[in-house]
């Protein structure tokens, strides 16, 4: 192999980029030496709301989709002012789970079961929104509901609280998609 001999450059104030120029000019090998790993994204905030008819009963939109990894505020507001206690061996659903929750601007945890109107339940996703009766002097009750979906799929939300038709109030809405029950996505 014969090496060939180079003169000195002299480099002046910009010498390292000269440098680098000249080695990167001079190098055999021709392939791209950084790659860069793609920044980890957090998927924005989504904000949702439902209103709760009384009338029906039924949550409008009675379809949801949020974004997997996604901090959700769910917003239902709801005219309901009756109570639908939860049978025996379904009060874990007088509980909130999976969030934080808001009841017309303060924190809860749970109401009482005479004071259940309505759920909000994924249940395998162990989520759960309470929805209290609408108290005496108010036309409405706001539940602000504050998660994070972690597991993509397609899922079934229902209310447990027996609002419907029939002797044990869990016929008719309650037993039909898009009234008391729905599609809740996570993509």
């Amino acid at each position: 192999m014969k090496v060939k001999k180079f003169k000195k450059i002299a480099l002046g104030g910009g010498s390292s980029l000269a440098l680098g120029l000249i080695l990167a000019a001079c190098s055999s090998n021709n392939t791209a030496a950084t790659t860069s790993s793609p920044a980890s994204t957090t998927p924005p905030a989504q904000a949702i709301s439902l209103t709760l008819d009384k009338a029906t009963p039924s949550y409008s939109p009675s379809d949801v989709t949020v974004k997997k990894g996604a901090t959700v505020t769910l917003t239902i507001i709801s005219n309901d002012d009756g109570s639908a206690p939860l049978p025996a061996g379904m009060t874990q659903y007088d509980n909130v789970q999976g969030g934080t929750e808001t009841v017309d601007g303060q924190s809860v945890t749970s109401e009482p079961n005479s004071n259940v109107s309505h759920t909000f339940t994924v249940a395998a996703l162990g989520l759960n929104v309470v929805i209290p009766t609408v108290p005496t002097g108010q036309s409405t009750v706001k539940v602000v509901y504050t998660f994070t979906a972690t597991k993509a799929g397609s899922y079934v939300w229902k209310c447990f609280a027996p609002c419907g038709s029939g002797s044990d109030g869990m016929e008719g809405p309650m037993a039909t998609m898009g009234d008391m029950e729905g599609n809740f996505v996570v993509s």
